[in-house]
């Protein structure tokens, strides 16, 4: 008699991705009957959200189930956005028939595509007003993406979420593209796959939130998720419940992890606790090693030191991922000699230990993503002189990083000659302050110019121009053939008959 098989079909676990604001959590709200779009902050998806529905397909009378990652469409969650890819069995690419496609329709059909992820194209919002079908297919054929129907073979349905139009067609063609991908899973494999989430509980401790991509979790024993190690204990299902056994293709949260586990990492099972134990020792050692490793910020030219704090381990990774773009050039991805080095940190609200860990360093930044500053934390910073910042929209924080870095590069300053000065006659001096008269023969002179000093074709001295009169009334800038009344701070002695080059200083990165 045939040995029977340890193999399994599972459900598939489906990444919708796109553009944002191409509707990705208006599909799901629709499929799931809830609404998850009004709590996301600008309107954006923050956070992988991951759940099951059943779905019956037509002409079939056994329901199937599918699990749903939906993932940030914002070209600053690019680190969350290739995850979903990267644990996805198919993903819906969701188009808008207002708008086809855009450059991150583009990023997330690379990602697909680099990843060799079966793909169904979602055109959405079909029953707006503005909405044209045939432009956004025509768009999606013009950029490479070659639907069904148009001498293509990847399957196009026509949806809107809020009528619901094309759902149905949509699940249907999803359970039929899993079944040419033959999904199985071994039932006597212990449960591995990879993290999806993770977020601190201040009651309960950390959790995460795994996907399961093959074998069944042990009732009893550990998972180690990246070097984190948490005991099977508390495991619920995407709803909350609690749930044993759980195999293939599902959504777990498991809490009690004795660190946080990184998004995207890998995880294992084994009902064996000190197998595991064993495993996360030699795991732990080998990132010593590597971080220890001096090599890393020898050549910088420019180290920022960062204390990053958010409300998830996948958000966090998202932005840390986000701020380390400076590091290369975007146009030609050359090292620009930047180094951001994460000296702290992790989810959570920022507190009074984050504070007091970078007082020993000025140039240290404490930023928090979707989290608050504690009172004890924002008393210690003012009286420290620290400025943690804070911010709820990626975009926002990106833009503000990019400005603090520019302020914090070398420059060299470019003397640029706009105009000369003669000087007639000497009023007084005042320690370095010495008022004089002079006429510019070319140019201007500005209020807060640099200038150069010489006598006799000899350079002899720099000043700066602290005050500037013209007919004994303040002003600004005095143009050529004036007359004008000049207060110069110079610690070099100024006479009549020197000459005074007028300059503006120009800075330009080094970098």
């Amino acid at each position: 008699m045939p040995e029977k098989s340890s193999q399994k079909e599972r459900q598939p676990v489906v990444a919708i991705m796109g553009h944002v604001d191409h509707g990705k959590s208006s599909l799901l709200d629709a499929i799931r009957n809830t609404n998850i779009v009004e709590g996301e902050v600008g309107g954006i998806t923050q956070h992988v959200s991951a759940y099951e529905v059943s779905h019956t397909p037509k002409d079939k009378k056994e329901a199937k189930k599918i699990t749903f990652l939906d993932t940030p469409g914002h070209a600053a969650f690019g680190a969350m956005r290739e995850s979903g890819a990267k644990i996805a069995d198919i993903a819906i690419l969701i188009v808008s028939a207002e708008d086809g496609v855009m450059p991150q329709t583009l990023e997330a059909y690379k990602t697909i595509s680099e990843n060799k992820v079966p793909c169904v194209v979602a055109i959405s919002k079909v029953d707006k007003p503005n909405a044209n079908v045939q432009k956004t297919k025509n768009s999606l054929i013009e950029n490479g993406i070659y639907i069904e129907g148009m001498g293509g073979d990847i399957p196009v349905v026509e949806i809107d979420s809020k009528t619901k139009k094309g759902l149905e067609e949509l699940l249907d063609t999803l359970l039929l593209v899993a079944e040419m991908a033959d999904l199985k899973y071994d039932e006597n494999k212990k449960a591995e796959g990879f993290v999806l989430e993770t977020l601190l509980d201040g009651k309960r401790g950390i959790s995460s939130t795994l996907i399961i991509k093959d074998g069944v979790l042990p009732k009893s024993g550990s998972i180690l998720a990246g070097v984190a190690v948490s005991p099977i204990r508390i495991v619920e299902d995407f709803a909350g419940k609690t749930i044993q056994n759980a195999k293939a293709g599902q959504v777990i949260r498991v809490t009690g992890f004795d660190s946080s586990p990184e998004v995207n990492s890998d995880f294992i099972s084994s009902d064996n606790k000190k197998e595991i134990e064993k495993l996360q020792l030699e795991l732990k050692q080998e990132i010593v090693e590597k971080v220890l490793d001096p090599r890393i910020f020898r050549n910088a030219k420019l180290v920022i030191p960062v204390v990053l704090k958010a409300d998830t381990l996948g958000t966090y990774s998202a932005v840390e991922k986000g701020l380390k773009k400076i590091e290369r050039d975007e146009k030609t991805g050359e090292p620009t000699g930047i180094k951001i080095k994460f000296v702290g940190g992790g989810i959570g609200n920022i507190t009074e230990s984050d504070i007091l860990a970078s007082a020993h360093d000025e140039n240290v930044l404490i930023v928090g993503f979707n989290v608050k500053i504690e009172n004890k934390a924002k008393d210690e910073a003012e009286r420290l002189n620290i400025k943690p910042v804070t911010f709820n929209i990626i975009y926002e924080l990106a833009e503000w990083f990019k400005e603090v870095v520019d302020e914090r590069l070398p420059h060299e300053e470019i003397e640029k000659l706009i105009g000369r000065l003669k000087i007639l006659k000497t009023f007084s001096t005042t320690r370095d302050k010495q008022v004089l008269g002079g006429k510019v023969l070319e140019g201007s002179m500005k209020l807060g110019s640099k200038v150069k000093i010489f006598r006799r074709d000899f350079e002899i001295g720099y000043g700066k121009v602290i005050e500037l009169q013209l007919m004994k009334i303040k002003t600004t800038e005095v143009t050529e053939g004036n007359e004008c009344g000049i207060m110069i701070e110079s610690k070099t002695e100024i006479i009549p008959g020197d000459m005074v080059q007028i300059l503006e200083i120009e800075k330009r990165k080094i970098i």
